[in-house]
């Protein structure tokens, strides 16, 4: 990608988010109130000739940057009054960004029927758009590394980024807090990029397509933080007064290339990747973000390696959740990590197993961890920030649902709950785990055959579990209890841990 110097980028962002409407709509209003936003924000919105005739207002020229510095330009644009009070917006066919600082180039968005609606709703405003195709594509260069202090050579960056079918709405309300909102959904969104940096000797082309886009964003932003404004000092200040932030997405399948020409590392990739959904959100009580996808297949090769490798795997899993600020109940802390089916294929083994000592069957990690703690990051962030000892976080309980691990024909399984005594200004563990290998031994066998472990660390291997692990039921099956009991006592298999 590039790096864009303007100092631009932020307050346009800003800009096109509007402002909130206490107005009728009429054309020439709606174009006012874009121009009140910008004044806001520190930006210039102007056109080069308007002209309103019978409820239709048309730009030529139209122009949105700081003050004396280049920004966002539309050739045109129509803004149409409707019978039932909306506006419906139509920007011309060349839109592009200029470019100041030491980034050169040139940003450009072309489209088919991209028409925007503006709406009244609950005392602000409503954006609906759609297009049947949406493009963005960059052409720029920017200053790169220089190792030995001679001139930096220019690393060159282009692509394009499109939507289909692309549909969808933002939103501006009013009220206690301002709440922003934004849906997207489009049938497919496609890029591809290429980048030539002479000073890493990497020459990179990318390409990518997605299916089945969903989208959905809303951020509340409460009174004491204005759009385009830094957050107050104390961050926790904003989360009380309700600073949010939710969002969900959908994908469908996807497929890219990734093409690295390096004396380091070349190589060349084909990518896969089944369906996903994704959500998350964040305010004062909870930090919480998840993932699925149905599966992911990698094949490549690389000047590195003497054979073409695979990487495939099942559905995936992944999910976070802390508490945000501390309150007088403890919130909900966890961690969901589940990767299945996990597999390299022959030519990838044979590189470091060529006997096939190694079980080739595909690893499953799953870890699903969980419990109750106070924590307060906002206080921590003022600690550190103030150079004031941060207050230490207060878990209350931990659950150890599961933690397990399949490779190479081993596995381990681990269980377990725990509770924290928090008096002595430090967490105090209580509570017991019980955890299961199989297959150790066979596995340490067939590193030892492969190279991978030499006698003696197998050794020491051997000997720490004879030490706290006992022989279960089934063969090379060994168990293991590991106990945490007052003044900060560890016992794994009966034997205290010093």
């Amino acid at each position: 990608m590039f790096r864009m110097t303007s100092n631009l980028a932020v307050p346009a962002v800003v800009f096109l988010m509007g402002s909130t409407a206490s107005f009728a709509l009429t054309a020439d209003q709606v174009w006012q109130s874009w121009k009140d936003a910008g004044a806001a924000v520190g930006l210039e919105v102007t056109a080069a000739t308007e002209n309103n005739s019978g409820g239709v207002l048309t730009l030529n020229g139209v122009s949105i940057a700081p003050e004396g510095v280049p920004g966002i330009t539309i050739s045109d644009m129509t803004l149409t009054e409707a019978a039932d009070g909306s506006v419906t917006i139509a920007p011309g066919a060349n839109i592009g960004v200029s470019m100041s600082g030491e980034t050169k180039g040139s940003v450009k968005v072309s489209h088919e029927g991209l028409a925007l609606v503006a709406r009244e709703a609950d005392g602000g405003l409503v954006y609906d758009y759609t297009a049947a195709r949406l493009d963005v594509a960059y052409d720029t260069s920017a200053p790169g590394f220089s190792f030995d202090g001679s001139p930096a050579p220019e690393v060159k960056n282009a692509g394009n980024f499109g939507f289909t079918g692309l549909a969808g709405s933002y939103s501006d309300i009013p009220g206690t807090n301002r709440t922003f909102g934004l849906e997207l959904k489009a049938d497919a969104l496609a890029y591809n990029t290429s980048s030539d940096d002479p000073s890493l000797e990497l020459k990179q082309t990318t390409t990518s397509t997605t299916r089945g886009i969903e989208l959905a964003v809303q951020l509340a932003l409460p009174t004491s933080v204005s759009a385009g404004s830094e957050m107050p000092e104390d961050f926790g200040v904003a989360l009380q007064e309700g600073l949010a932030l939710t969002f969900s997405s959908k994908q469908g399948d996807s497929a890219g290339t990734v093409a690295q020409d390096s004396p380091y590392m070349p190589m060349n990739m084909t990518i896969t990747a089944g369906a996903g959904e994704a959500s998350g959100e964040f305010n004062k009580d909870r930090f919480q973000i998840s993932s699925t996808s149905s599966g992911l297949d990698i094949e490549g090769t690389s000047g590195m390696m003497p054979a073409p490798f695979k990487v495939t795997s099942g559905p995936m899993e992944f999910g976070l959740t802390s508490p945000v600020m501390a309150t007088e109940t403890a919130g909900d802390y966890g961690l969901l990590l589940k990767l299945n089916q996990l597999s390299i294929n022959e030519e990838t083994w044979a590189m470091f197993d060529p006997q096939g000592a190694l079980s080739r069957d595909a690893a499953d990690i799953a870890i699903d961890v969980s419990g109750k703690a106070k924590v307060d990051f906002a206080a921590i962030a003022n600690a550190e920030d103030a150079g004031m000892e941060p207050p230490v976080p207060e878990p209350e309980t931990l659950d150890i649902t599961e933690i397990a691990l399949n490779v190479a024909g081993a596995a381990l399984r681990a269980t377990g709950a725990f509770t924290f005594d928090n008096s002595m200004g430090m967490p105090m563990p209580l509570g017991e785990a019980d955890v299961t290998i199989t297959g150790a031994n066979a596995l340490i066998d067939g590193l030892i055959a492969t190279g991978l472990m030499a006698e003696e660390d197998a050794m020491g291997a051997r000997m720490m579990m004879g030490a706290f692990m006992s022989p279960g039921a089934n063969p090379d099956e060994l168990t293991t209890k590991i106990e945490a009991k007052e003044g900060f006592a560890v016992f794994v298999n009966g034997q205290q841990i010093q």
